[in-house]
């Protein structure tokens, strides 16, 4: 985005990793594949309004970069949203979110159902062999998707080093310095032969590094973070790749899980393409880890504990005593159990079609309340935090992530750049029609027949463009 709005500028991104989006963004990795809050049942009604808002923008985005022949449009699929209310419990609350989103235009052609063979319609491996005496109930839109957020990360690096960037990949930032001139020193180490040691000077430093963030904005020696913490997760996957079981599945569906259940481990049956693979996913089954990466250390949430933020920590643990035992207890599942669950949701699986992969580590915000020093919480979303002086931008937490990635990414444009924004803000508007200086979510979608008629016309444009409308589908 930055290089498209200003391309002479010497932009240089660092990846530890052998290809950018394998820590996070991967298929497998990564919960948020375009839900935008059409389905999501542990979303409150103003994260619903802003995913779903914030996804529109992430659609102009990718359609303009498909437009300008920069990326192809394969990361993306048609593949409807359904929320599933299985029992009264689950009913009422899927009925109570769809109540409040039929009015909204974000959410103009979501439809409802009680009627058993229109539930089984939609999604036919959710209901054959459910007891017909089970009440149930569905909402379905059929202008959700589903991203392949790694290829899409892949193609995305690919068009920055097309537009001029430099991509340095197997490279591991090891300190961050600011001099008295207020620019960086970038300290970098490559993994290869020989002395990889190499130090950069910039005007500006954004740590986008997911769990790793942290340690980033750490070694900055910013104010701003010194309260901040990470509370971190881990989780597994139930993956099948039966093409008779996947072929039948085209959708989506997600249900409220149970009680103390965290946001990030709501139960779905969630069709994906995944490098062109096509295959079904269940859980994550979630449990709490001391690593902030894949293949990081145990120790790495202990390093990260400072003076400001152990009392927050602490306390936000015994404040959420229950949700940490939950994950403990999901940790401890057996596989036969893990393998029970999924049969809550498609009654007919078959135990030899599924097998449990590792997920990814997402890393929630733990810091203090407002107006407190001592009192922390944990918040489950995303943050952008930048320092005093504007030169050093990161962004903290998980979801909702990739799927409202171009909102967070113009949130670091509005607070990082101040005084660039408005002469930026015509180039912005000609890659994100919706885009308004200072306005997010709902500012551009009014409640009203105008509002659905502009949320129907950028879904309709770009939906043309990304090739994603339902009778494109295969």
């Amino acid at each position: 985005m930055l290089k498209l709005i200003e391309p002479t500028w010497k932009i240089v991104i660092f990846e530890m990793h052998t290809a950018c989006g394998e820590e996070s963004s991967h298929g497998l990795c990564n919960a948020g594949t375009g839900h935008s809050g059409y389905l999501e049942p542990n979303y409150k009604n103003d994260k619903m309004l802003y995913a779903c808002s914030s996804f529109l923008q992430s659609r102009e985005f990718w359609a303009t970069l498909v437009s300008k022949g920069l990326i192809s449009n394969d990361f993306i699929q048609n593949c409807p949203h359904i929320a599933f209310g299985p029992g009264e419990a689950k009913m009422e609350k899927t009925r109570k979110d769809y109540e409040f989103k039929k009015s909204n235009p974000l959410f103009y052609n979501m439809e409802y159902t009680e009627d058993p063979k229109t539930m089984m319609d939609w999604a036919p491996l959710v209901m054959e062999g459910r007891d017909p005496a089970e009440k149930c109930c569905m909402t379905r839109t059929q202008s959700g998707t589903d991203v392949d957020f790694g290829a899409l990360t892949k193609q995305c690096a690919e068009a920055f080093c097309k537009l001029g960037g430099d991509l340095r990949l197997f490279t591991t930032v090891t300190d961050l310095k600011q001099n008295d001139d207020k620019t960086w020193n970038v300290t970098v180490n490559r993994k290869c032969a020989g002395n990889g040691k190499r130090k950069y000077r910039t005007k500006f430093v954004y740590c986008g590094s997911g769990g790793w963030a942290l340690k980033m904005l750490q070694k900055s020696g910013m104010k701003e973070i010194e309260e901040y913490m990470a509370f971190a997760v881990d989780g597994e996957w139930a993956v099948c790749q039966n093409p008779d079981v996947v072929n039948r599945h085209g959708v989506k569906v997600y249900a409220p899980g149970p009680v103390g259940a965290p946001p990030m481990s709501q139960p779905h049956i969630d069709a994906r393409d995944i490098s062109g693979k096509k295959m079904l996913l269940f859980g994550p089954w979630m449990y709490p880890t001391f690593k902030f990466l894949k293949g990081g250390s145990q120790g790495e949430m202990l390093l990260a504990l400072r003076p400001k933020n152990i009392v927050p920590t602490i306390t936000a643990v015994f404040a959420n005593l229950d949700l940490v035992l939950f994950l403990v207890k999901m940790m401890l599942t057996s596989k036969q159990r893990r393998f029970a669950e999924i049969q809550e949701y498609f009654p007919g699986a078959k135990e030899e079609d599924w097998v449990f992969v590792p997920a990814a580590i997402r890393a929630q915000i733990v810091k203090p309340k407002e107006g407190s020093t001592t009192m922390g919480y944990f918040q489950f979303g995303t943050e952008v935090v930048k320092s005093e002086d504007g030169t050093m931008g990161g962004l903290m937490g998980a979801s909702p992530g990739a799927s409202t990635c171009v909102r967070i990414g113009l949130d670091v444009l509005e607070n990082c750049f101040p005084h660039k924004i408005k002469e930026w803000e015509p180039k912005i508007k000609g890659i994100i029609g919706s885009y308004s200086c200072g306005q997010t979510g709902m500012g551009q979608h009014p409640n009203n027949e105008k509002g659905v008629e502009h949320v129907k016309r950028i879904i309709e444009d770009t939906a043309r463009i990304l090739k994603i409308r339902p009778e494109d589908r295969p």
